[in-house]
């Protein structure tokens, strides 16, 4: 589960790197989705952490009727923090998907657009120069 979340968190850092100035939409919903992912899968390892102590308290003291309720209590509540846990992945997935839509929908549009740079310094045919020095396909003749 660690390795998942390691990669996905790298994953995430590359992808965010590109929108950091002004953030979509899509980048917006990708962050809050994986803040509830962190956040859920903390409360899902903690409880986890507390269930494995009362399983090694229960194994000191089985005649304890208490801890044994305590044991059905979080376990109800580590199986609903991995449906949590799940949905929140699955949300994740599903707005990184449409952020990459996203991203790949701005790339074709930028592929489209075929903006070529005029000098403000030539005029007619020559303003298709970046340089003085620069020929053109025109000059090559």
């Amino acid at each position: 589960m660690k390795f998942s979340f390691a990669a996905l968190a790298c994953l995430a850092g590359l992808m965010f790197v590109g929108c950091a100035v002004h953030p979509s939409p899509q980048q917006t919903l990708v962050d809050d989705r994986r803040l509830v992912y962190v956040e859920t899968y903390k409360a899902y390892d903690k409880a986890e952490k507390e269930y494995l102590n009362l399983l090694f308290n229960i194994e000191r003291m089985p005649e304890e009727e208490e801890l044994w309720i305590l044991k059905r209590e979080k376990m109800l509540e580590l199986m609903q923090l991995k449906e949590l846990m799940l949905n929140a992945r699955a949300e994740l997935d599903e707005a990184m998907r449409q952020w990459e839509m996203h991203m790949s929908d701005i790339q074709a549009d930028m592929k489209t657009l075929k903006v070529r740079s005029v000098s403000p310094n030539f005029t007619g045919d020559a303003s298709r120069r970046t340089s003085p020095g620069q020929l053109l396909e025109s000059d090559i003749k």
